[in-house]
């Protein structure tokens, strides 16, 4: 979220809150956390957005600190916030079961627990560049589907993945509102929607510069060095459906890479 939203936001937070306690018979956390709840129903905040800190909560909107934490748990209890120990407070994203996750599977301290990834596309097109991907999925001439995501893990890092899908296979998709990709499995998607099963998946692994639209995205310095993951997909006899490209900054979070694909 960008800092004036989030300014307007907080503001919107501290009229709501004042007008609510005037006569209000509710406890101060819940009269906070349906302010809150009312902000984020509004679209003031977005999934994976942070809210303010507690301490500027307190400050801002006058409650106490134990008030603010109560609130905050409270909407934590019914799953509209995350909260993240040393990170902060997240609207919940649509988060992807983890047993479908292929290629995004990091591991918290215990080296066994996978982590919450939270997947929210940024836009759904139709491209005519011919990229590497088109070495692997053909140039008819009818250009390509290109999905563009966001993947959050925890609310730690962001990852910025960028899909293609022959365009005359996958033309429907554009008529898709990208927010009913949000969670979604590419690879489900393709078997639901289209009978096409994922059988192989070809993955490469490079340490490279990041382009600049890429740091735009997930706010990393220009210049930024991290690891370039390619995942090339095929269905039966082997034909081509998805090429992938991942970039996933530096962290300190153990990766796992599945080599097995299962229909």
């Amino acid at each position: 979220m960008r800092r004036s939203a989030r300014r307007d936001v907080e503001q919107g937070v501290y009229r709501v809150s004042k007008t609510e306690r005037k006569g209000a018979t509710k406890t101060k956390y819940r009269i906070l956390s349906d302010a809150l709840l009312k902000e984020i129903e509004e679209g003031k905040w977005q999934s994976g957005d942070r809210l303010p800190s507690e301490e500027k909560l307190v400050s801002t909107l006058g409650y106490s600190l134990g008030t603010v934490q109560r609130a905050l748990r409270y909407l934590a209890d019914l799953g509209v916030v995350d909260r993240i120990h040393g990170s902060g407070t997240f609207v919940a994203g649509v988060q992807a079961p983890t047993e479908h996750l292929r290629h995004f599977r990091f591991f918290d301290d215990d080296g066994t627990t996978l982590l919450p990834t939270y997947f929210k596309t940024i836009s759904i097109a139709h491209s005519d560049v011919e990229g590497p991907w088109a070495e692997r999925l053909g140039r008819d001439g009818r250009g390509y589907i290109n999905i563009k995501r966001l993947i959050s893990v925890n609310h730690e890092f962001e990852i910025f993945s960028e899909l293609y899908l022959p365009g005359d296979r996958f033309s429907v998709l554009l008529e898709m509102d990208p927010a009913d990709l949000d969670g979604v499995s590419v690879r489900d998607m393709l078997v639901s929607r289209f009978s096409m099963h994922t059988l192989k998946a070809k993955q490469t692994i490079m340490c490279g510069v990041f382009p600049p639209r890429v740091g735009r995205e997930i706010n990393v310095p220009i210049g930024q060095f991290g690891i370039i993951l390619t995942v090339s997909s095929t269905t039966h006899q082997d034909v081509p459906i998805v090429w992938q490209r991942a970039f996933i900054p530096p962290n300190d979070r153990q990766m796992e890479f599945l080599t097995t694909i299962h229909a």
